[in-house]
């Protein structure tokens, strides 16, 4: 090994940091005509996991935004939200997979707590702004038609309470059954999937099959302990 190698590798990987800094940096400046509240661009250095929690602990971010390709498959989605980074972010994440025009959200809903949370973080989130919406209560199984849910009890009915004290109302209310694949043949129309998942999905998760099969963006919360 050459005495000069370990240099001579830091300034070649200083000089290539640089270079896709100034070209983010160019691409930023150019769609700050439309989107005025751009902020500039901050360069993290060191284990990206670890470096992504520090800087979003530290800025207390209402929301933090990943790109993805379009569509993966669920081993992908599941490896994603399983790792490190996700499994403790602060904050609700969204993944965007397609350039969308942002006009029509759902919310999957169940009866956890995690779900009033998450109905919590987009009134925060989307405060002041018109929105239309959805709610769908979805029931997976692991095989069977897609059918309408029948219930004796309001599915809706804690949503509706949380919505409506904040002047949100949904235009649709869909309780359906049935597998993922079916169920998310049901959902590709929407701008947005918001939804909430535990803190460890496990590998057989409909939850996670029914999310990597919508090419839709997807935004959720997660149970976490509050430790870092």
């Amino acid at each position: 090994k050459a005495p000069a190698v370990g240099w001579v590798r830091q300034t070649w990987e200083n000089g290539l940091l640089d270079f896709e800094q100034e070209a983010i940096n160019r691409l930023i400046e150019s769609e700050r005509s439309d989107y005025t509240k751009l902020a500039s661009l901050q360069v993290i250095r060191g284990h990206r996991d670890e470096a992504i929690l520090d800087n979003l602990y530290e800025g207390g971010y209402d929301i933090f935004v990943e790109g993805s390709i379009s569509r993966f498959e669920k081993s992908e989605l599941l490896q994603r939200v399983r790792s490190q980074l996700y499994r403790n972010l602060p904050c609700p994440v969204l993944i965007a997979r397609n350039l969308i025009d942002f006009n029509r959200i759902l919310i999957i809903i169940d009866d956890s707590h995690s779900t009033h949370e998450l109905l919590l973080i987009l009134v925060k989130l989307f405060r002041g702004i018109s929105l239309r919406f959805d709610l769908f209560y979805c029931r997976m199984l692991d095989s069977g038609p897609l059918e309408p849910i029948h219930s004796q009890t309001d599915l809706f009915a804690e949503a509706d309470e949380i919505l409506h004290g904040s002047g949100w109302d949904p235009e649709k209310k869909i309780a359906l059954q049935g597998t993922p694949r079916d169920l998310a043949t049901q959902i590709e129309e929407y701008s947005l999937i918001a939804a909430s998942l535990p803190r460890q999905p496990g590998r057989n998760s409909g939850l996670i099959e029914l999310l990597s099969d919508t090419p839709s963006p997807i935004l959720f919360n997660r149970e976490h302990n509050g430790s870092h």
